[in-house]
């Protein structure tokens, strides 16, 4: 039992070396960690993505929070735990408009 946990350990310290050294190399050299001309096609579906995500995820949110509602109103669902989910819901439905708030300190529009 103990070979074993001495051989976690160093296989364990051989992955955080390596991990350290990527990262001090990628930090020194960030040429080497941009995005290579192969990888544009990559970046545009991406951006694509992030756009209709900021699209969707806010109407989600909105039929959610409807399909609650019409819960609370037939009585399926009690008060309190409408307002915890309709909470989370408007929090999560509006991640990234306050994500950009707060770290970029604009608005999305």
């Amino acid at each position: 039992m103990q070979k074993l946990i001495n051989l976690q350990s160093k296989n364990n310290n051989k992955i955080a070396t390596f991990s350290a050294a990527l990262t001090v190399f990628f930090m020194t050299h960030p040429v080497y960690a941009q995005a290579a001309t192969y990888l544009k096609h990559a970046e545009s579906a991406l951006d694509k993505l992030k756009k209709d995500l900021n699209i969707i995820i806010p109407v989600a949110a909105a039929v959610i929070l409807l399909c609650l509602a019409i819960g609370y109103a037939g009585r399926y669902i009690g008060k309190d735990t409408f307002v915890r989910w309709s909470v989370g819901v408007v929090i999560a439905g509006s991640a990234i408009q306050l994500a950009q708030l707060l770290f970029a300190g604009q608005a999305v529009n």
